[in-house]
């Protein structure tokens, strides 16, 4: 027979050991009943469904949050739904805190009466249980406020409005603390029973109010961005405008110094070679040769003259208003352009107003506007193949204390459509023309303080009428 070893013959200790561990939860479950066990699972069942809804609500409240592009309102309006439905509230407000009132923000379910007692009525005063969470920034926990002095012996109107329009009974209220700054408050309302809220429920909160700080600063934060950049686009946008009236004013000033130019230009030419002329016959004529030379020199003068106007329009030339009369001005006008005019086989017809009052401003400036004016009307009536080719020239002044003066031509007139862009920089009617002599007269007749309009005329042609304020600087 074979001897056993020793250590079979030992006994195992961790056996032993495991044995007794598992004999102890035998006795303590012995002392307990089924239905205490029952119990006991369906409160764990319950802890873990509540945590597994609150943790689902808060993933709901931060998923907003993200969404969110700056407003508050579905930011407040999900935590607000959220906290009365898992908290077993019947409703709800954010409040949002300035320095010395609470004012309401955000409501879910809250009686309508009430809530507009509190819009009309910020909560102020430190005896209030929102006052006493200002004062302390710490949450406070009524059970029933129908049985606190405030209401039954103080009768705060708050608290009346509360428990009276409210029909509130439990009230939590939880501050919404930002870097430990007060900014805001979370109430939760229990109505017509006296049920506080347990802590879980007021953990929950205290969360969502954590969340609503979040929310508050990122709406800050977008508007902030929102602002500056509108200002940037604003400096964008004036700039890129300083650059383009630059770009026009320079295009503008050759194209008026071009436009101006031309007509003294071609008279000194004209003029030359009839001088020339008269210089040639044997013998000369001498008297007509001095006529074109004094010709020549008077449109000299005007080119000289034109170069003023154009440097005091684009350039920072500072010269004081004169006083114009619009009579004599248009006289000039005329006058200078008498050969443009005969040459184009046009009759002039002119009604000037008497005792015309003088206006302020620069009077090169305004004689070059109407002698654009003409020369346009000129060019127009070229379309008109018979002789009858009429320039009316009117004064009048208005009851509104300003005075008008007209150009009309007997041309084809202007389309319509292109009647509301005619003064537009580079809109032109003509085949040749750059668009700027039209935009240059309004800018001229805007900065005298006045108006540059046009209509048609009839039976045909366009009427254009500068409107300018009398003795106007």
């Amino acid at each position: 027979m074979k001897r056993r070893g020793k250590a079979k013959d030992r006994p195992i200790k961790g056996l032993r050991r495991n044995s007794a561990a598992r004999k102890a939860p035998r006795a303590r479950n012995a002392d307990t009943s089924p239905g205490e066990l029952r119990e006991q699972l369906a409160q764990r069942t319950r802890e873990r469904n509540e945590a597994l809804e609150q943790r689902a609500a808060t993933s709901k409240v931060l998923k907003v949050i993200s969404g969110s592009s700056g407003d508050l309102e579905p930011v407040f309006a999900t935590m607000l739904a959220e906290a009365v439905r898992i908290c077993d509230a019947n409703f709800g407000n954010i409040y949002r805190w300035d320095g010395d009132a609470l004012h309401l923000t955000a409501t879910h379910n809250t009686p309508h009466a009430f809530a507009e007692i509190r819009r009309r009525l910020p909560i102020r005063g430190t005896l209030t249980p929102a006052g006493h969470m200002v004062a302390t920034k710490k949450t406070v926990h009524v059970a029933d406020l129908a049985a606190e002095p405030i209401y039954t012996e103080h009768r705060e109107p708050g608290a009346v409005a509360a428990v009276e329009l409210g029909g509130v009974r439990t009230l939590l209220i939880v501050p919404i603390l930002k870097d430990d700054e007060l900014i805001g408050a979370f109430t939760l309302c229990r109505q017509k029973q006296v049920r506080r809220f347990t802590d879980r429920q007021i953990a929950l909160v205290t969360d969502f109010a954590a969340h609503a700080v979040i929310a508050i600063e990122n709406a800050r934060l977008l508007s902030e961005l929102r602002r500056r950049t509108d200002e940037l686009d604003r400096s964008v946008a004036e700039l890129t405008r300083e650059r383009n009236n630059k770009l026009m004013n320079l295009e503008a000033m050759a194209a008026s110094i071009g436009h101006e130019v031309r007509q003294p230009l071609g008279g000194i030419a004209a003029n030359g070679n009839a001088a020339l002329r008269f210089l040639d016959r044997l013998p000369p004529n001498l008297d007509e040769a001095r006529s074109c030379l004094s010709s020549i020199v008077k449109d000299v003068h005007r080119a000289s003259e034109i170069f003023g106007n154009i440097l005091s329009l684009f350039g920072k030339v500072d010269e004081r208003p004169e006083a114009i009369n619009l009579n004599d001005m248009t006289r000039d006008v005329l006058q200078t352009l008498d050969r443009e005019l005969t040459n184009h086989r046009i009759t002039t017809h002119t009604e000037l107003a008497s005792e015309l009052p003088v206006v302020m401003g620069h009077k090169g400036q305004l004689q070059e506007v109407f002698i654009n004016l003409v020369q346009n009307a000129i060019e127009a009536m070229d379309a008109i193949r018979d002789d009858d080719r009429i320039l009316r020239v009117k004064t009048e002044h208005n009851g509104d204390n300003t005075i008008m003066a007209s150009v009309e031509d007997s041309g084809p007139g202007i389309d319509p459509p292109r009647l509301g862009n005619i003064f537009d920089a580079f809109v032109t009617t003509k085949s040749h023309g750059m668009g700027l002599g039209l935009a240059i007269c309004r800018m001229i007749v805007e900065r005298h303080k006045g108006r540059l309009v046009v209509s048609p005329a009839i039976p045909r042609g366009s009427i254009f009428r500068v409107v300018l304020p009398v003795e106007s600087a």
